[in-house]
């Protein structure tokens, strides 16, 4: 039975027991900040956890989910991923343990046929009902039972002893039974970790309320919450104690293996699996629309590809490779998720940019690490932190980094720094974990309770106010039937106008009035389908029950929807000037602008920018009209309309279409016509992650706002160089053109003075095995004089190194270093040793390994920077 043919069983199973089947959330939890990753089957259902009125009160699902708990275990255990699919089945107030228990049995005897004398479980010691339920009505004998505590069979883990407070319970745990040959232990059970049992299912019993100090209060509804990976329960049916060695992994595992080969070279089993484990999560990743950067969810895509890609160079390959896994990937998956197929191209080319990243950077990375490892003194705690910050800042393998130690200081040493660098990995995976676990009180959302509060009527699409009626009241986030003047309070009505925040698009704001009362509502957020409208009360007092006029502010309302709308025209505007390779990545519209992310591998040109703005203005200019129509989500699909795919859509989605150039799905408000924006002005055009840009841009009276400043800027500059603004450009260019020669003539005069003493300063220098080490503080000179300087020094000491700055004034400082070419061939490279002492001043900067300058804020830190420098260069000597 293939993984495939599993899963299908597995939800039919259930549907067939009357649950509703829904589609695997996104890896990134919508409205959820508790966690980077979608990490488990219930976090979709959180909202119906807490006891939010929907269609349904069963479900099941097979659920993507992404862990960075156990990084480091993946390819070392049986069945550690870090992507990997939870096959669960969920009640919300319905069914309970019996039903549970006993469709878990029943699927995986009958439906999977495991003979049942190869299955064990596990309950709460203190579960009597899960016992007796699987002693008397399973019939599963006696000492195939096991008792265990809170740590192992309590959800969450000793919740009830270290919290968190909110919704938890018992568990029972299923395990397959592999045989005795696995342990010698008579008394092997599933608590013992020989190898013997295979956790398949846990069945978690939401019966209880953490209070404070660790009391439980029952719920009044009770909840069940199944998970169950599908990669182990394949390697079970399979006969395979490795996940690895199952279908769902076993013809990438092999398309890695052939294309390793193919460059002639080889890796150990265990990277093959790393590799194969980490390309499905960043493929599954990066579908999901998780770009590589340098912090939060991006930072794990990203380290995935730079381990892989490492492993690849320490094999002896020097070019990239990983992105040509992806279609392996693909090719298997793409069953249950055809949408991969059609992001392939897009997550290839992602990978392959990180690729070459990262293999430029261990080229320039690997000489810098050494060259500084020259510089310090043999201290374990100073070279752990470099080997910390080398591995984790730039992702150069471990095993090259510990062996450029071991050679440089030895075995002693080496066995130190490694102590200090493990302490601080440790310390960093600790903060992954973290950012990876469910925190705090899991189920709380908004800071209020909306739980049996029917969905809010929205009707802001169409009417700016309504009739509405106040249902529940909240002040200062605790609920109450009243709020008087003053108070702040989140207001739940019947219906509402009131947008809330989502989509990238800023709630609206307004008021709520009735004949003695009002509300100034500031914000307006939304949990599952419930409208909560956060503000002040601003006159009277306001009840429970009370009939009110909620309206919206018109004006902020008219200028967000310019700038949504003018979102979707430069999404056209850059698929038709760049390429249908972009793709939105998230954006921003409120009143004052709009944001637009987007997949780019370059910045955009300034004629590109001019022509993005000029057919956006066309767009408008043709006054096209803005439909907004309501279908099934294939039908969306079927008519081209663009999806964001960081977003989960329901069965019926919006479109909103403007001509024959831009359709997408979208919830947002939007104007009538493209003629209602007037103007779209682009504000600046930047980087925001690798291969993703960022365009803002401003709309309406804000772009006129805009263009009307840089007028009056213009006009006061020409003032001052009494001139006219059509002339300012040829008088900025003379006046530039006479700053220069007076420039030139300072430095010249600089420079004769400094050419009469260079003698004096070259008699100060060091040398150092046959190397001339010239280091002297200038003062009021700028770069191109440092260099003049250099120069003259090179003609009467060949063999030198020059370490000169100047210092200009209080925040301006430079630095230059020269490096003589027979001493570059010795290791001493000037752009290298710049880097390291910029910062000393304040500043950064680059060059060739022969010359390389700087600029800084922090002149008095001169001295400091030369003679960092002059140790570095030493110490190469």
């Amino acid at each position: 039975m293939t993984g495939h043919e599993i899963r299908s069983k597995y939800l039919e199973f259930f549907k067939s027991k009357g649950h509703k089947v829904i589609a695997s959330d996104s890896l990134v939890p919508k409205d959820d900040p508790t966690v980077l990753f979608t990490t488990a089957g219930m976090q979709q259902f959180k909202p119906q956890f807490m006891g939010h009125i929907t269609d349904f009160k069963t479900a099941t699902t097979s659920q993507k989910c992404l862990r960075t708990d156990d990084l480091t275990e993946v390819g070392v255990t049986d069945f550690h991923h870090t992507m990997f699919e939870m096959l669960g089945n969920f009640s919300f107030g319905d069914y309970f343990k019996r039903e549970a228990i006993t469709w878990a049995w029943e699927f995986l005897t009958r439906v999977m046929g495991i003979p049942a004398d190869k299955l064990w479980v596990s309950v709460n010691k203190d579960d009597d009902e899960a016992y007796g339920i699987w002693l008397n009505e399973i019939k599963v004998p006696v000492h195939r039972i096991v008792k265990l505590g809170d740590k192992s069979n309590f959800w969450p883990s000793n919740a009830r002893l270290n919290g968190p407070n909110g919704p938890c319970g018992p568990c029972s745990e299923i395990f397959f039974d592999w045989g005795f040959n696995h342990c010698k232990d008579p008394d092997c059970n599933p608590d013992c970790n020989c190898g013997r049992f295979c956790e398949v299912w846990n069945l978690v019993f939401t019966q209880y309320n953490r209070k404070d100090g660790g009391a439980l209060e029952p719920l009044p509804a009770k909840n069940i919450d199944t998970g169950m990976g599908l990669e182990r329960l394949t390697a079970v049916m399979q006969g395979k104690h490795n996940n690895f060695e199952s279908d769902l992994f076993t013809s990438i595992m092999t398309a890695i293996s052939r294309s390793v080969a193919a460059e002639g070279a080889t890796i150990s089993l265990r990277e093959t699996r790393i590799i194969t484990d980490h390309t499905r999560a960043v493929t599954f990743g990066l579908s999901d629309g998780v770009m590589p950067s340098n912090e939060g969810r991006g930072y794990v895509m990203r380290k995935l590809i730079v381990d892989m890609t490492n492993i690849i160079i320490q094999a002896g390959i020097k070019k990239p490779l990983v992105h040509t896994f992806i279609p392996a990937v693909v090719d298997v998956m793409k069953g249950p998720y055809p949408e991969l197929v059609g992001k392939q191209k897009d997550i290839i080319e992602t990978v392959k940019r990180v690729e070459e990243a990262v293999i430029k950077l261990n080229g320039e990375k690997v000489p810098e690490f050494v060259n500084e490892l020259a510089g310090i003194k043999a201290d374990p705690v100073i070279i752990g932190e470099m080997m910390f910050r080398y591995r984790d800042t730039y992702g150069l393998p471990m095993a090259l980094i510990q062996s450029k130690v071991g050679d440089k200081f030895g075995s002693d040493i080496l066995a130190k720094a490694i102590t200090h660098a493990d302490l601080l990995m440790n310390e960093q995976k600790e903060r992954s974990r973290a950012g990876s676990k469910m925190q705090g009180d899991v189920f709380l959302s908004k800071n209020v309770d909306v739980k049996d509060v029917a969905k809010t009527i929205f009707v802001g699409y169409n009417e700016p106010s309504c009739e509405a009626t106040i249902l529940k009241i909240f002040v200062d986030g605790l609920s109450s039937s009243e709020a008087k003047e003053g108070d702040q309070v989140a207001v739940v009505l019947d219906r509402t106008p009131f947008y809330a925040e989502q989509g990238g698009q800023r709630a609206d704001v307004g008021m709520i009035s009735g004949k003695t009362n009002a509300v100034q509502i500031k914000d307006t957020q939304k949990v599952t389908d419930v409208y909560i409208h956060k503000g002040v009360v601003a006159k009277g007092v306001i009840k429970v029950k009370d009939p009110v006029k909620a309206s919206i502010d018109g004006e902020m309302r008219m200028a967000v929807a310019r700038n949504h709308t003018a979102t979707h025209l430069t999404q056209a505007a850059l698929r038709m000037i760049l390429g249908e390779h972009v793709k939105q990545q998230g954006s921003l519209v409120d009143d004052q602008r709009l944001r637009f992310d987007f997949t780019h591998p370059k910045a955009v040109t300034k004629a590109e920018l001019e022509s993005i703005e000029d057919l956006v203005n066309s767009f408008i200019r043709r006054c096209e009209a803005v439909s907004k129509n309501e279908m099934t989500i294939d039908e969306a699909k079927e008519s081209g309309a663009l999806a964001f795919f960081a977003e989960k859509y329901g069965d019926k989605v919006r479109v909103v279409g403007i001509g024959d150039h831009s359709k997408e799905f979208c919830g947002g408000t939007h104007l009538d016509c493209t003629g209602q924006i007037g103007l779209f002005k682009i504000v600046s055009e930047g980087a925001v992650a690798q291969g993703i840009r960022r365009i803002e841009a401003v709309t309406g009276t804000n772009a006129i706002t805009l263009v009307r400043s840089r007028e009056k800027m213009l006009e006061k500059s020409a003032a001052v160089l009494k001139t006219s603004p059509d002339d300012l450009f040829l008088r900025v260019e003379q006046q530039s053109k006479r700053v220069k020669e007076l420039q030139k003539e300072v430095s010249d005069l600089n420079f004769d003075v400094i050419r009469s003493t260079i003698d004096d300063v070259i008699a100060k220098a060091e040398t150092v095995k046959d190397a001339t080490l010239v280091l002297h503080i200038f003062k009021n000179v700028d770069m191109d004089t440092l260099r003049r300087v250099s120069d003259l020094i090179k003609q009467k000491c060949p063999t030198s190194v020059h370490l000169l700055g100047a210092a200009n004034g209080a925040e301006e400082a430079a630095l230059l270093i020269t490096v003589a070419d027979n001493l570059i061939a010795r290791q001493i490279k000037a752009g290298e040793i710049i880097q390291k002492v910029a910062p000393l001043i304040g500043g950064s900067g680059g060059g060739r390994p022969n010359m390389a300058q700087a600029g800084g804020k922090v002149p008095s830190k001169l001295s400091e920077a030369l003679d960092a420098a002059k140790t570095l260069v030493k110490g190469l000597l």
